[in-house]
């Protein structure tokens, strides 16, 4: 049986981290800890934390590092294009079901 409780912390955490304005290493360091502490302890909710927490490109990479991960699911391709279909924080062009890509967008 897993433990759902560990979104609240891990989510709680990461927002203090957020609006606080810690540096990246900061973030990397108490979320990763933080990540693999819940994980022992059979946090069974860390896709919707990391849903939550898909723009930060930190907290993407800490949990891809650990082997959670989910699809991107870009849809700022063209017209015909689909949704992005590779890894969320994946690196290079989207590309949908269809093999049809598209540049990601420079996020300010």
């Amino acid at each position: 049986m897993g433990w759902a409780s560990g979104g609240v912390i891990f989510d709680d955490v990461a927002h203090a981290l957020i609006e606080a304005g810690a540096a990246d290493e900061l973030k990397r360091r108490t979320l990763g800890k933080l990540i693999d502490w819940l994980r022992e302890e059979d946090w069974d909710t860390e896709t919707e934390s990391l849903e939550e927490f898909r723009d930060d490109s930190v907290i993407v990479a800490l949990f891809r590092e650990r082997g959670i991960t989910m699809q991107c699911s870009d849809r700022t391709g063209p017209t015909n294009a689909g949704v992005c279909t590779r890894k969320l924080g994946h690196a290079g062009d989207h590309v949908d079901h269809q093999d049809f890509s598209w540049s990601q967008a420079v996020k300010p």
